[in-house]
């Protein structure tokens, strides 16, 4: 497979993921994959609410976004900036070597664990 044709795959599959958590309501669906980790403990996982936050981002709703999963809301740029700089490597290696970097990946995972904490107390 080609390179374009690899786009465009790629392309089709996030705009259907879009179109399909835009349509359906990840709260009240029976299709949207639930927490493993939740259904076992009781607890909610540092990806808990992903679902709901995507669809209310999709339906433009910020303030659900952030009640669904503020962690996520707020690492979404560096993450975006992490898939660009491994997506762009050889063009670009200090950028993709400044967003890997130990600093940055002890910073997100130290904040991870905190936001793990927080949410389930």
């Amino acid at each position: 497979m080609g390179r374009r044709a690899k786009i465009i795959t790629a392309a089709a599959a996030v705009a259907t993921v879009a179109a399909l958590y835009y349509i359906f309501n990840p709260a009240t669906s029976v299709w949207a994959p639930k927490c493993v980790f939740k259904m076992m403990t009781g607890y909610e996982c540092p990806g808990c609410g992903s679902q709901r936050l995507l669809h209310s981002l999709l339906h433009g709703d910020i303030a659900s976004a952030w009640h669904a999963n503020a962690y996520l809301l707020c690492i979404s740029p560096l993450l975006l900036l992490m898939a660009i700089a491994a997506m762009q490597r050889v063009k670009y290696p200090r950028l993709y070597a400044a967003v890997n970097s130990l600093p940055v990946i002890t910073v997100v995972c130290i904040s991870l664990v905190a936001w793990t904490i927080f949410r389930n107390l």
